[in-house]
């Protein structure tokens, strides 16, 4: 299937949205822009007509002087200011400007009308400066006498075309009202023209009759600009065809490269590679989609580790599991093989004595073995159920001050004959004269001690040292039993606490006993909140524990 690209989609909407709207602009250009510079013209000189009308009503310009103001507005507009006086059908205008003869016009120029007779005066008599006074330091400062207003000679024509119209006094009847009328193609040249009227207040007029203030004004530029721009527009907008496409170009780059930036992103997300990030330094939409990304990758990759930590913690668990279950088995296998020999000596001797095979000193002897294998698997059960009990939490230490000297003396006495048939003559550290208080249950901790040097023991050869050193910390004391022999095989020294765990897998009952009393040591200390631990030496094993000590005045 044929991948469809965006960012020609977008290119080519830009484009053709961007060259509609050229079009469109031309078109209203062309069709609309004559008719609304016509109405915005027509407000603007109906807006300076009244300006200059008032100026006229309240005396400030003498109605046979063109100041200025005046002379300026014509040339704004490009046109001719002029009074038009009416007395019947009889119109005098006087586009001149600078003084009016009531009588006869310079140069008239009849137009004969079928309702009015009208002279207009074109051309301005010579002007001479009159000397000035109140009245006139109020007027504008006056044109030279040798202007001539080139669209005078244009004022006849619209008058003409302006008059044919008999309402258009009958609508100035209003003193002050500016009525603006557009006068379409009224000589050879299709000049269009707009032609301004207000009526005058008799306070100014001195002629009798009506009097009116017209002003002409052409349109004529409009319509060569129109023609002037159009053309214009036309290289401008061949040249911006460019430019256009240049934008249109970058505009599509400008939004597809980071989306497909985004896009190697979640590929690289969906082959779950969450190390992939987007660098990306903006603050729009698409930036705010790059750090959403960015941290949801973030928050996958922490997922992920989650998962990976707990899956390798899971395979830990099943592979102590696999572990415990063998060393299930093999304690089975060596509480078996435990009970099976003191029952199998038991039954013996028991049968021996039935049958009254032994008598004297040999009875005894086979006495004192039944007794001494029947101790034994006492001890195993013992051991069992103080197990049981520690694991389960229901077993409850019998807190006391505790003299450590003297239970540590306590237990060398209680493992003295194991000590002797070794020939072991262990070595006291750190007991000093004055004694030592801690925190315990004295018979838990001989418990500890004798499972703990019941341990050395039996891995110290015979005249090997033992050593037991006592060391005082900040609030606590130290205990450590170092035995000369062979270390712990180091792949075994972080199971050895375990239940059921024996070091030695041959299953010689001399070395390797049941794997049920470190762990009762472990149980009981980590009651007492004790650090415990176990490490090689070269020349042997050392045990440590830590107990609470107290301040015992």
């Amino acid at each position: 299937m044929k991948r469809e690209r965006l960012d020609f989609k977008i290119f080519w909407v830009t484009l053709v949205a961007l060259m509609l709207f050229i079009i469109l602009w031309m078109v209203l250009q062309t069709k609309f822009f004559g008719t609304f510079y016509i109405e915005q013209k027509s407000n603007e000189l109906s807006q300076q007509m009244e300006s200059i009308y008032h100026k006229y009503a309240s005396g400030v310009y003498d109605l046979n002087v063109k100041p200025e103001e005046v002379v300026s507005f014509e040339q704004r507009f490009y046109g001719v200011t002029a009074t038009l006086y009416k007395q019947g059908n009889k119109i005098d205008v006087y586009a001149g400007g600078y003084k009016a003869i009531p009588a006869i016009p310079v140069t008239p120029s009849i137009i004969l009308n079928n309702d009015y007779d009208i002279s207009i005066q074109l051309d301005p008599e010579p002007y001479v400066q009159p000397p000035l006074d109140d009245k006139n330091i109020r007027s504008q400062p006056l044109v030279p006498a040798t202007y001539v207003n080139p669209y005078s000679n244009r004022l006849s024509d619209a008058m003409s075309i302006w008059l044919q119209n008999s309402d258009r006094f009958s609508t100035l009847s209003q003193t002050g009202h500016v009525s603006v009328t557009k006068i379409s193609s009224f000589n050879a040249d299709n000049e269009n023209m707009l032609l301004a009227a207000v009526k005058l207040p008799n306070t100014v007029n001195h002629r009798g009759g009506d009097a009116y203030l017209i002003a002409l004004a052409t349109l004529q530029p409009v319509g060569d600009a129109v023609q002037v721009m159009s053309r214009f527009y036309m290289y401008f907008y061949a040249l911006a065809a460019i430019p256009i496409l240049l934008f249109a170009y970058f505009l599509s780059r400008t939004i597809t490269l980071p989306l497909m930036q985004l896009n190697k992103v979640a590929k690289r997300l969906a082959k779950l590679d969450f190390t992939a990030f987007v660098r990306m330094n903006r603050k729009d939409e698409i930036g705010q989609l790059a750090g959403t990304m960015n941290s949801l990758a973030l928050n996958l990759q922490q997922t992920m580790a989650e998962l990976q930590e707990a899956n390798m913690k899971l395979l830990d668990d099943i592979e102590k599991e696999k572990q415990l279950e063998r060393m299930r088995r093999q304690f089975v296998a060596s509480v078996s093989h435990e009970l099976k020999t003191p029952v199998s000596l038991i039954q013996g001797y028991a049968e021996a004595l039935q049958d009254n095979v032994a008598n004297g000193l040999k009875r005894d002897k086979y006495t004192a073995v039944i007794i001494e294998e029947s101790e034994r698997m006492a001890r195993l059960v013992a051991d069992l159920l103080d197990l049981s009990q520690l694991e389960s939490g229901r077993f409850a230490l019998q807190w006391s001050t505790v003299p450590l000297y003297e239970t540590v003396q306590s237990v060398l006495t209680k493992m003295a004959p194991l000590l002797h048939e070794k020939s072991i003559r262990p070595q006291l550290i750190g007991l000093d004269a004055e004694e030592l208080w801690v925190r315990s249950d004295r018979q838990r901790l001989e418990q500890v001690l004798i499972n703990l040097l019941g341990n050395a023991i039996r891995h110290t050869p015979v005249q090997g040292r033992l050593e037991i050193r006592i060391k005082t910390e900040k609030s606590s004391v130290r205990v450590a039993l170092k035995n000369e022999g062979t270390p712990i095989p180091e792949e075994d020294l972080p199971y050895i606490w375990d239940t059921f765990y024996r070091a030695d897998h041959s299953g010689s009952r001399e070395l390797g006993g049941t794997g049920i009393g470190l762990s009762i040591v472990k149980a009981i200390l980590q009651r007492h909140e004790s650090e415990y631990g176990v490490f090689n030496k070269e020349d042997g094993v050392t045990f440590y524990l830590t107990l609470p000590l107290l301040d015992h005045n």
